[in-house]
């Protein structure tokens, strides 16, 4: 049996046994008046008696890791991450969501893997400089609860949770299998990523919410202006189309904290400026570098970014004349996020120029064209259920970091270009998309 089958066979596949009996768990005894009523009667079950219960578990996990028993070790802090998942569906359909669980749920995460961080960078496995600055960051934000109304994990901090649990495994693995050449490379970017993520966590309880929107939109300016200093200085375009993915991640937020927290006077012109730079000029670029004739290149190039331009200056003209001040769930044309995923994806990934010319150039008539397009983030995302999005993430960004290392970037490349087909195509589905 190779390292890989073992792996599948004694921590795969009892991980997968222990997700898929947890969802059918909560599933079957969640579903009537009584079976959640029985719920709410033992306290025993409240979403904040799971949570305290999690408290000694990673000082556990790291006992039974240094006693020797490392696969045990694995599973039983893998049991209690996945308790994190039941808590919060039983939070939702119990109707048992506190104010003092907004705290003691992420305090509970904290304590699960902060001993096994501290014990592996002790060890050496992981570097004591960025745990330690993780932890910081972590602590800052746990204690700022006290202090500050948001309480609740924001996004930034669900994202850092899952990348934890993500890196703890790949540590694990190695741990108990020995040097991993797919799996180790992931460590030191996954821990960089972790370390990010905990800053922006914190950050973000401490800025007014009002400028929320704006610093989502800054973040992804800046990428985009990146993303052009990449394409002009040589390097290679995959790199550019990194930051435009992030970007689009940042993007996908900055309207909805925008109707949640407001945002300045200029809030909407600032987030046209990044758009317009990230996916419009950081994308026009990509193209160019995609033909062998750079002049035909430069020609498509223009034709995309002019679309672009187009799309966001009719958009907002159009909103203000209809009157609507907050955001749309139908947009009318491709979304250039959208059309720079597309098209992007495309460049890299496509041998043909033809092939390349006929997409991007398909791409940049959807944009301006009148053909109704849902809103990802208020018409698909909520489709999506919680576990899905979080995983569906942490993998792109598992994948992202490997390629990353050892920069191999076909499967997030991949992963991407499928879901630029998926929505390319959503416009099928509006019935479904347009429900409530």
């Amino acid at each position: 049996m190779n390292t890989y089958s073992a792996i599948l066979i004694e921590i795969a596949l009892p991980v997968f046994l222990m997700i898929g009996v947890e969802r059918f768990a909560v599933y079957r005894f969640l579903q009537t008046p009584r079976q959640i009523a029985w719920v709410r009667s033992h306290r025993w079950l409240h979403p904040n008696s799971i949570s305290r219960a999690r408290y000694p578990m990673g000082f556990v996990s790291v006992t039974l890791l240094h006693m020797g028993f490392p696969r045990l070790s694995f599973l039983f802090f893998t049991f209690w991450m996945i308790t994190d998942i039941t808590d919060g569906d039983i939070a939702r359909k119990c109707d048992l969501h506190t104010r003092e669980g907004e705290s003691i749920d992420p305090l509970s995460d904290k304590l699960m893997y902060s001993p096994m961080l501290i014990y592996l960078s002790w060890l050496g496995w992981l570097s004591p400089v960025f745990v330690g600055l993780f932890l910081a960051f972590d602590v800052t934000g746990q204690v700022s609860r006290h202090f500050t109304k948001l309480k609740a994990a924001n996004l930034f901090g669900k994202a850092k949770t899952f990348l934890v649990v993500v890196l703890l495994i790949v540590v694990g693995l190695e741990w108990i299998y020995g040097p991993l050449p797919l799996l180790g490379r992931t460590i030191g970017p996954l821990l960089v990523v972790c370390t990010c993520l905990a800053f922006c966590s914190t950050a973000f309880k401490f800025i007014p919410n009002y400028w929320y929107a704006n610093i989502l939109s800054i973040m992804n300016l800046v990428c985009g202006l990146i993303g052009v200093w990449v394409i002009l200085a040589g390097h290679p375009p995959v790199y550019a189309l990194g930051l435009v993915f992030l970007g689009q991640f940042l993007d996908l937020f900055d309207g909805r904290a925008a109707e949640k927290w407001g945002s300045t006077p200029r809030g909407e012109i600032f987030d046209d400026v990044a758009d317009g730079t990230s996916f419009g000029v950081t994308v026009g670029l990509i193209v160019a570098t995609a033909f062998a004739q750079l002049w035909v290149g430069v020609l498509i190039g223009v034709v995309y970014v002019g679309a672009v331009v187009y799309r966001l200056v009719r958009f907002v003209v159009e909103k203000r004349k209809q009157g609507i001040l907050g955001g749309v769930a139908t947009f009318s044309g491709m979304p250039s996020p959208a059309g720079a995923l597309l098209a992007g994806t495309t460049c890299v990934l496509v041998g043909s120029e033809v092939l390349i010319g006929v997409i991007v150039i398909a791409t940049a008539l959807l944009m301006v064209s009148r053909v109704p397009y849902p809103h990802f983030g208020r018409s698909i995302l909520p489709k999506v259920p919680n576990f899905v999005r979080v995983l569906a993430l942490g993998i792109f960004l598992f994948l992202l970091a490997l390629g990353v290392r050892r920069e191999q970037y076909l499967a997030p490349l991949i992963m991407a270009y499928i879901a630029a087909l998926a929505y390319l195509v959503s416009p099928l589905f509006r019935t479904f998309f347009s429900r409530s």
